[in-house]
């Protein structure tokens, strides 16, 4: 009986590594990378305060009592329910300490989501003084929506130069109707800030400039940086929780505090960032869809899950287009569909369509609008990825042209990814995807197999011994 070439672990070099195994977990890594660049672009940064702030100003002797200010410094992006929250908390912090100030610093495209009556509410019955910079000087800081309406309602309404506050309608972009009294919210703030109501018109339909909204008497003080902001409050008197107090903020006395999002409530943040989002919805479609086309479920799989997932949660805060999602849904399967079929024309060209019009329309509020290079880009690598990779995969999973899958049956085999009960296995030269019929649960890399059987465009495959069957084979020839 001649018994079937024998099988070793050793493959040729350009075959060291199944090319789908390869990209799944690449597709895998590239996901969780793009979360957490996400995460970290929506964290706060922290600024160093000069050790010499208010130098010269505390008088020989003077006690050394820690004088605390607490910062919350907050970049770009929207104030949202985790934002609002971390303000609340450091809020609590302030009081907690006996704090001498507050300080929330920064630049804000508008609300989503936010309770901002509440969020208004806590602000008003904090004991301690409240100021609330637009800046820093050189950023074009801007307070948007319920980023102005938190700025009129501190205590201390600070602005650099080159920052504006408004248009504050709508003050949440999932609010696009308008429901929220913005008009008459804006005149009570600007009042109890001693302001002139006539600014209220303006600010509900425009960005106004720091000089126009100081010549009408809404800012306190104009500080281009924590630092000078600090300098310029030492010794002013103002009013919080119902009680006057005069600040006293000098270098011998003083601790600055940083606050930061925690990690969750980073990973939420970043959730209300629009192209981020975007990103997500498409990444995570995409790693899913390359998960039809491979055997079993993986790595690339289960990142797809966890950034659709997220994603999904984004659509749900911020204000999109649904059509819109939709068409890029359908661009991201006729994709998929087209590198199955191999038909690349029509149906390409149908796909990117979809794509791209539904990638630009979707957000329903202009300011979330995506930037078109952002939308070129990634239609780009979706093309790429799906008529180019993909197709150059599924080829290699085909094997060998002129070999039939039945022609496999008997063959023996080499196990080249886990089959869990789905993965590929190497004979006789080409990557065949295979199914583990075995009595354990799973087959390890590198473990040897025989082909008993076709079940699709899957063989299936079973332990397989050299040894054991070449012992058989001399027995039965003997008998």
């Amino acid at each position: 009986m001649t018994v079937g070439p024998s099988v070793t672990a050793t493959l040729p070099a350009h075959m060291s590594l199944a090319p789908a195994v390869a990209l799944r977990r690449t597709i895998g890594l590239a996901v969780l990378v793009l979360i957490g660049l996400g995460v970290l672009s929506s964290s706060v940064a922290a600024q160093e305060v000069d050790p010499g702030l208010g130098e010269g100003r505390c008088p020989e002797g003077a006690a050394e009592d820690a004088r605390l200010v607490e910062v919350l410094p907050l970049r770009g992006g929207f104030l949202d329910p985790p934002v609002a929250a971390q303000i609340a908390d450091v809020i609590d912090v302030a009081e907690a300490g006996d704090a001498e100030l507050i300080v929330l610093q920064y630049s804000a495209r508008g609300g989503v989501s936010l309770d901002l009556d509440d969020l208004l509410a806590r602000m008003d019955a904090a004991t301690v003084p409240i100021a609330v910079l637009i800046g820093p000087l050189g950023v074009g800081a801007e307070a948007v929506g319920a980023g102005g309406m938190v700025w009129a309602a501190a205590d201390v309404r600070a602005i650099s130069s080159d920052a504006t506050v408004g248009p504050l309608s709508p003050v949440d972009l999932t609010d696009l109707d308008a429901t929220y009294p913005e008009a008459e919210r804006v005149r009570e703030l600007l009042e109890d800030a001693g302001a002139d109501p006539a600014l209220a018109d303006r600010l509900l339909t425009e960005a106004v400039d720091a000089e126009t909204l100081a010549d009408a008497g809404a800012v306190t003080l104009t500080a281009q940086d924590l630092e000078p902001l600090l300098v310029e409050l030492d010794g002013v008197t103002l009013t919080a929780g119902g009680e006057e107090r005069t600040l006293r903020i000098r270098a011998c006395e003083l601790e600055v505090r940083f606050h930061s999002l925690g990690l969750i409530r980073r990973l939420l943040h970043a959730a209300t960032t629009g192209p981020f989002i975007y990103l997500l919805v498409v990444t995570g479609l995409g790693a899913l869809l390359f998960e039809v086309f491979q055997p079993g479920f993986g790595v690339a799989g289960l990142a797809g899950l966890v950034t659709a997932g997220i994603g999904v949660f984004g659509l749900t805060v911020l204000p999109v287009t649904w059509w819109a999602v939709a068409l890029v849904v359908l661009g991201l399967l006729l994709y998929a569909i087209d590198t199955a079929i191999a038909g690349f024309g029509p149906l390409t060209l149908a796909a990117t369509v979809a794509f791209v019009w539904g990638s630009l329309r979707f957000y329903a509020a202009a300011s979330l609008a995506l930037n078109g290079w952002l939308v070129a880009a990634t239609t780009i690598v979706a093309v790429v990825f799906f008529v180019f990779v993909m197709t150059s995969i599924l080829r290699a999973q085909a094997g060998p042209e002129g070999v039939a899958l039945d022609d496999l049956v008997g063959r023996p085999g080499i196990v080249r990814s886990v089959l869990n009960p789905e993965g590929h296995v190497y004979i006789d030269g080409a990557l065949w995807r295979a199914r583990w019929t075995g009595d354990t649960k799973r087959a390890k890399v590198g473990t040897p197999v025989r082909v008993h059987g076709v079940e699709g465009a899957v063989v299936l495959v079973e332990p397989f011994d050299p040894e054991v069957t070449a012992s058989v084979g001399a027995d039965q020839q003997q008998a």
